[in-house]
Order: C-alpha cells, then structure tokens, then sequence
C-alpha cells in the first residue's frame, strides 16, 4: 500500500491475473522488484568484466588456432559491456533511492539494461559460433530471461523466442546449410548434444519465467486479500466496539430511565390504590348514602385511573414483544371521530376546558382499517393536551381530508391546545419510552407511556406522529394516515331467526355469559351454558345429534380450557361434532391466539368486547357454512 502511494504518477496498467483495479499497485511493486534485481545485475556484469579484464592482462591470450575472429573484437566488447554495467549500476541505484521519479524514465531503466546486454550477449554468441560453433553465450542470454527480471509472460517468453531463432538462423548460415539442406547437416545442426541442450535450456527457461511472473503474481495477489482481511477486521471490530460502547451506553441510559419509572409508577399506583382502599373503608363505615355514594364514585374514578395506568403498561409490552397487529376492518371514520369527540368533550368540560372540533363538517365515509388503534391514538394526544392545559385552557381536535382517490383516503389528524407547551429538549424524549416519565412532573402525573404507544402504533399504520411547540406556547400533535376505502354493503345486517334452536355458550364467568345471552335475545334461541370447558364437552356429547346449531367457547376457563374443549368436540365420534360452528369469543385478541384457536378446530374469533352488530354478521356467517356444510354431508 506505502509504495502504491509513493508513486501517484504510476499509470494503469494491465497485467495477466491481476485485477485492473490493483493494476497501479502491481506496477509500482514490480517496478521495485526489478530495478533492485537489474541493480544487482548491473553489479554482476561490472564484477564479471573487471575479472576477465584482470585475467587478460595477466594472463594474456592469443587468437588461438583456427580462431575465426581476433581476439580484439572480445576486448572491445568487453569494454562496451563493462562501461554498459558501470552506467546502469549508477542510474538504477539513483533510481532506487528515488532520485529519479518518473516511472516511465525508471521502467525504462530496467528493461533497456535487459535488451542492451542482450544486444552484446548476442554479439558474444555470434563471435562465439564463428570461433568454436559453440552456443553457450546464447544459453547464458535465455537464462538472463527466464531469471534475472520479472517479466509478463508474453514479453519474456517473445525475447527467448527472438534469441532462440537468431542463434539457430546464425549457425544455419555459417555451416552453409542453406545450400545443401541434407539429413547430415539436419544432424549436425540439431542432434548434438550441445544443439540438444541448447534447445532444452530454451523450453526450460520459458517455463521458468512464466512459473516467476506466476509465482509473484500469487503472492501478490494473497498480500492483497491479507490486508483486504485486515482492513475489514479492523473495520468491523472499529463497528463492533462503537456499537457495543453505543449499547453500553443505551442500555445504561434504559436502566436509569427505567429505575426512574419504576419509582414514578410507584407514586402513580400507590395513589389511586389508596383512593380504592380508602374510600372502601370510608363506605363501609358511612352513616348516610349520600357519603356511602360519594365514596363509591370516588373508587370508581380511581379503579379508572388505575386500569389506565396498567393497561398503558401492558400495552408497552405487547410493543416492544411484537403482540399487536393492526387490523384491517371496515369503519365509519365519521362516526368513530365523532365517538372520540363526545368523550373528550366531556372531559374537557370536567376540567373546565374549552373543546372544538371540526368532526360534524366531515362527509361520512368508510374505511377499512383499525378503529381501535385510531382511538387510543386520538384518545391519547387529547388526554395529553387536557394534561397539560389549564383551566379555561383550549383543545381541539381536526381531521382534515387530503388527496382523495375512488380507492383511497389520504386523512390529517390534529390535536392541539394552548398549553405549558414543551421546550425543545423535552421534544427530543418525548415518544421514548420510559424517558417521559421523568418529563411529566408529580403535579400532572401520568405513566408518560401514552405518547410512546401511541407513536408506535402509528409507525404500524405506515405513519408518524409530529409535534410543534414551545414553552408556554402550546403544543400542536399531527399525523397522517393513508386509509382503503371499504366498499359498500350489498345486504343490512340481518338477524337470524333461530326460534326452537340452542347455542351453548361456555364461559367461566357469570357476568360475560349474562352479556352473551342479552346479545342473542332478539335470534329467539335458547341458551345453553357451561361454567368451564369440560361442562361444555359433556353437554354437547349427551344432547341429541344436531342439537346445538353453534358453540361460543371462552379460551381461559378452569379445568379445561376452550382450545381443549373445541379439540375434544372435534374428536367425538358423530356426524355434527366435524361441522358444528365454535367460534371463540375471548379477550386474548393476539394472532398468535387467533391461530392457535383455528388450529384447535374453531371457526373464528371474536375479540372482547364484542358488539352487536359483529355478533350478528359471524353469527349469521358460521351459519351459512354450517347449512352449506350439513346440505353436503
């Protein structure tokens, strides 16, 4: 990498098996390697020269007989190969220590050494041939090739080529075989054991350079994917230990937030529990009914503000756990905006506020979505206002529709009031949970759960809550929901008829099972009814077949619970237990219990508290599949 950076001029360049991305680098790094093993060479060649230049003047030769060439002609190339290496020796090790900084001028450096002392090798080679017939400088000149530089295959093994070819042309026109090109001559020039050598060493030194330039390649290649591993290691590890501080610090925060709340939801729960318990002894002990009444109503508000308190907290939980789904149900947005309206209006009128709204402006429209969610949403950011609003103070509510398509409806809920306002500080904690807690002061009091829940319930329906305000300001909350339209009801809700008929009802507690029979009255069929699952097994296994026309089975009861129950029904040996609609009707409303009730063989699911009109539609549905069924059977 240090070296890729010192050379910035270097240019791109391709080379065989490196990526064009490392290109640059590989460049720089090869560069590198060969002027230090050309520097080494260059020092080879001035050492060899001086010794033979030594060697001759005191051990002077003659031209030897049958000598082709004089002797001169090797002390002049002598010479010219010892001034070559002198030169080069100087400009590579000036280029080594980077006093030459182009990398043209020093790539050139490198390879014209190589193909300078080539040019002389071959002179020597040719002087050689025309004195002895011999090849032996042509075989040191491959080997300078194969060796010395790292060169890119093609460049290397074309040069060994060029020099394999040369000699083989030089000893063809010497031995006069251009002339006579007989089998002896083929002989001569090919099958001597020098000839053979020379041939071998060739071949050979090809693969050596090619195996060289593979070899650095190879590691190269390897010391790239290491520091590559190294960065991304480092990388993560940097990740990792910043998430971790992160989290550290996070969930530090979480605690103390939450030892906060937990001594807030001490103060808020040991209140009204005093109020309850309290008022109980106060009622007991009244001398009047006016005092026993009034201590009644007081418990009562505070049993209210208590299970509001609880329900806040449970509803965080089944968040943060994944509990809650929003549902997709047909509506009347007018009418449900209306509901909330009527009950903020009274309670601001309790606390002597001034409430407005624009729901009565509003076209009627259905929509298909999750009424109960909108609700608490609303209900939430009103009671908030109505919180922190003083009397004679203002709140109001707008729902404002906006690009209305024939298949949708795009609708902006406001709620705003003129209240204490909140500072920009207090904006930053306001929807995280467990942090309002320490916002809201005794004086108000309040989980400070209502606008985290009501935050992530708004992040289910593909929306956000916003706020604008500022101390003693007050505070304006908005959000936008995208709402289908529900299309339009062929047929009015209709009551089924089941005079002489019998529904069994199982369900543990009195009160519910009054509730149920209240909502059947007007379908005129007798009601049956179990106190717990194992009750309801047995009525329906000793009554005739076809006696019960549907079974409402509570989930939570005693000694056998309604998944139990509607898995024993199922199992009976006669015809009705296979196709008699069970439907439950309990408050575990959570898909996880939805589906555990179908697998347990029920039809359906109705959530508590259930209404009329939902009541009648399942029922009169179920009732339709149990006819359509029996007509198969």
């Amino acid at each position: 990498m240090d070296q890729a950076k010192e050379k910035p001029s270097a240019p791109p360049t391709r080379f065989p098996g490196i990526p064009e991305r490392h290109g640059r680098r590989f460049a720089a790094e090869l560069l590198e390697i060969n002027t230090n093993r050309m520097l080494g060479f260059a020092v080879y060649i001035v050492a060899l020269q001086v010794v033979l230049q030594v060697t001759n003047v005191l051990y002077p030769q003659g031209q030897g007989e049958g000598m082709a060439v004089p002797l001169d002609f090797y002390i002049v190339l002598s010479l010219l190969t010892l001034l070559v290496g002198v030169v080069y020796w100087i400009l590579l090790a000036l280029s080594k220590r980077g006093r030459i900084k182009n990398h043209g001028v020093r790539v050139f450096l490198v390879h014209s050494l190589l193909y300078v002392y080539s040019v002389l090798q071959m002179a020597f080679c040719s002087l050689n041939i025309l004195s002895h017939q011999g090849v032996n400088g042509q075989i040191i000149l491959v080997l300078l090739f194969g060796m010395v530089p790292i060169l890119r295959p093609r460049q290397s093994v074309i040069s060994i080529l060029v020099s394999f070819l040369y000699t083989l042309i030089f000893l063809l026109c010497t031995q006069n075989v251009v002339d006579s090109l007989g089998r002896s001559a083929w002989e001569k020039l090919f099958l001597t054991d020098m000839r053979a050598y020379f041939i071998i060493i060739n071949g050979f030194t090809m693969m050596i350079s090619v195996f060289i330039y593979r070899l650095h390649v190879s590691d190269f290649l390897k010391s790239v994917q290491l520091e590559e591993t190294n960065t991304n290691l480092e990388h993560i590890v940097a990740e990792r230990t910043k998430e971790l501080e992160e989290k550290t610090r996070a969930a530090q925060a979480a605690s103390q937030a939450k030892n906060r709340f937990m001594a807030s939801m001490s103060h808020e729960i040991r209140t009204p529990l005093n109020a309850i318990i309290g008022m109980s002894q106060i009622a007991r002990k009244a001398a009047t009914k006016e005092k026993s009444d009034a201590a009644v109503r007081e418990i009562s508000k505070a049993s209210g503000h208590l299970l509001g308190i609880l329900s806040d907290i449970l509803d965080m939980s089944n968040i943060e756990s994944g509990k809650i789904k929003i549902k997709h149900e047909r509506f009347n947005l007018n009418r449900a905006l209306s509901e909330i309206a009527s009950i903020s209006g009274e309670r601001c009128a309790a606390k002597g506020l001034i409430f407005s709204h624009n729901i009565a402006d509003l076209p009627a429209a259905a929509v298909s979505g999750d009424q109960l969610r909108l609700r608490q949403i609303l209900l939430n950011l009103l009671d908030n206002a109505m919180k922190f609003t003083p009397e004679d103070g203002k709140v109001s509510l707008t729902a404002l529709y906006e690009n209305e398509s024939p298949d949708r409806l795009e609708v902006v809920f406001t709620v705003a009031d003129d209240g204490i306002g909140i500072s920009a500080e207090q904006q930053e904690k306001l929807f995280i949970p467990f942090e309002q807690g320490s916002i809201n002061s005794m004086k108000h009091g309040g989980t400070g759960l209502g606008l985290a829940i009501s935050q992530n319930l708004a992040a289910m329906m593909d929306s956000r809550i916003s706020v604008k305000s500022a101390l003693n300001q007050g505070a304006e909350f908005s959000f936008r929901l995208s709402l289908p339209k529900a299309p339009a009801r062929e047929e009015e809700l209709t009551i089924p008829d089941l005079s002489g008929k019998h529904i069994l009802s199982a369900e543990d507690i009195e009160i519910n099972r009054l509730v149920l029979s209240e909502l059947l009255a007007e379908t005129r069929a007798e009601i049956d009814e179990a106190e717990d699952g194992a009750a309801a097994v047995q009525k329906f296994a000793s009554s005739p077949e076809g006696y019960y026309w549907v079974v409402f089975m509570d989930l939570l009861m005693p000694n056998m619970d309604g998944y139990e129950a509607a898995a024993a029904i199922r199992k009976l040996e006669r015809p009705d237990a296979a196709r008699v609609p069970i439907v439950a009707l309990s408050a575990n409303a959570y898909q996880d219990d939805i589906d555990r009730a179908l697998r347990a063989g029920m039809n359906a699911h109705l959530a508590k508290p259930v209404d009329f009109e939902t009541l009648m539609r399942a029922l009169t549905e179920e009732l339709n599949q149990h006819c359509l069924s029996a007509g198969k059977a």
